[in-house]
């Protein structure tokens, strides 16, 4: 089968999506990333397998895939791989020192309609009329912005293949010189595939792989509101479901305050079963306390279930792994920022619940696999930062911590009777599953408690 790679940058995507849809209408087999890639899945490993069961490569060029550096990784492995590399000009950029010698496909503006024949002909498919999507004729909308606009520096070009010709050799360098591949005289459209690389997430964040290969998203530096003043419905819903429950239940949660974070980087994902059996494996954590989960006798160590998230871990466990990760637990300003952003939403995706957008209050009634709900993403394009499982941060908890907390840098109080838990889980109802909503613990374990790591950008 006939497979094509497209990098890019996520900060394109609207472009990226249109592109895909009309190589889909075209008859194309499109593999796109955020559909395909599972939740704990190891990013680079997918991206690795992606480039070497590839014949094309697609680069989508502009201001911000130029300087990408995960761009550049791709671009040389494929090179290595002695692939056919396609540019495609998005918006205009300085064309990088690898691409002077290749023909590019203006796809800019009214150009899109016009030249996206010639894509298809590169590609090997039938370019008539008939084989065209009506939205080829429609060039993709986008809003230029004064930074688009700025080129990258020649000097600034060599500097980055020159360093991308480093990391070549260490971070997608195979142990064995790649065999060059077959490629079919005329693949027909039915053969073809599209395969979309993780390169980025949306727009204003920056992805990466830790350094034990595991997607991670970077969170930019910067002021957001911690904490919620708006108690009356989740009062309301909290009455209804457990007697006794009155305001005291959520002085926890007070006051909303204005809190500043230095930049991090935390997972995409929560921590699943089989990353989690790969430090255990290595004599380092301890295996979780018991192997099922609340409907399945058979979950930890199942590979039916190794990209659910683990459960069954106390506080000391997750840390012990985040560790070995050489990360660390998130602190609770940081899990909740990365939850909801700055502008004080209520879920990850915004201020109305959602119940498609998350596994909570009995719905299936156990753990789903990580990564399961798109709609259901936070503003930085982190997935279950509501429900499925409760996840462990680092800071002891306090229910008057609110009161008098640094407005910079929080790390919770100096000691405690337990460690704060966040997120809710697929047992809890709405209002437990609100961003700003805290649970106190003396870390137990349980079926419905796993975690995610963070680490420092220096690291």
């Amino acid at each position: 089968m006939t497979q094509v790679f497209i990098s890019y940058s996520r900060k394109d995507s609207s472009f990226i999506n249109q592109l895909v849809a009309d190589l889909q209408k075209a008859g194309l087999d499109v593999w796109y990333d955020v559909s395909h890639i599972a939740g704990g899945a190891r990013w680079r490993s997918e991206i690795e397998n992606a480039l070497r069961s590839s014949q094309y490569v697609i680069v989508v060029l502009s201001p911000d895939s130029i300087v990408s550096e995960w761009v550049e990784r791709e671009f040389l492995f494929s090179s290595n791989l002695r692939r056919k590399i396609i540019p495609v000009m998005y918006r205009a950029c300085e064309i990088p020192l690898n691409y002077v010698d290749l023909n590019y496909i203006d796809l800019q503006g009214e150009n899109y309609g016009r030249n996206f024949r010639q894509l298809l002909k590169a590609l090997q498919v039938d370019s008539t009329p008939s084989a065209l999507p009506a939205s080829a004729a429609r060039p993709p909308s986008f809003k230029w912005k004064p930074q688009y606009l700025a080129l990258m520096g020649g000097g600034a070009v060599l500097a980055a293949v020159l360093l991308g010709s480093f990391l070549m050799r260490g971070l997608f360098a195979p142990e064995t010189a790649p065999t060059a591949p077959v490629i079919s005289p005329t693949p027909s459209a039915e053969e073809t595939q599209v395969s979309i690389a993780l390169t980025e997430p949306p727009a204003g964040a920056s992805e990466i792989p830790d350094p034990s290969d595991i997607p991670m998203v970077f969170i930019p530096a910067g002021e957001f509101t911690m904490g919620s003043d708006n108690i009356d419905e989740p009062l309301a819903e909290c009455q209804s479901y457990y007697t006794g429950c009155d305001e005291s239940w959520f002085i926890e949660e007070q006051p909303a305050h204005t809190v500043y974070l230095d930049d991090y980087y935390i997972d995409v994902y929560e921590v699943t079963n089989t990353l989690y059996a790969d430090c255990v494996n290595a004599g380092v954590c301890e295996p979780p306390t018991d192997a099922g989960s609340a409907t399945r006798d058979d979950y930890y160590g199942n590979a039916e279930f190794e990209h659910y998230p683990v459960i069954f871990v106390d506080w000391n466990m997750a840390k012990t792994y985040c560790e070995w990760r050489e990360a660390r637990l998130p602190t609770e300003a940081e899990w909740e920022k990365a939850a909801r952003g700055a502008d004080e939403r209520i879920y990850p995706w915004g201020d109305e619940l959602d119940p498609a957008a998350l596994n909570y209050n009995q719905e299936f009634g156990d753990t789903v696999e990580a990564g399961n709900y798109d709609d259901g993403t936070s503003p930085y394009g982190l997935y279950d930062m509501a429900g499925n499982v409760w996840e462990w941060v680092a800071d002891y908890y306090s229910s008057t911590y609110y009161q008098d907390s640094p407005s910079s840098n929080p790390l919770g109080p100096e000691s405690g009777q337990g460690h704060v838990l966040r997120g809710g889980s697929w047992y809890d109802p709405a209002f437990l599953i609100r961003a700003s909503s805290r649970l106190k613990e003396p870390d137990p374990v349980g079926n419905n408690i796993g975690f995610r790591c963070a680490r420092d950008p220096d690291r």
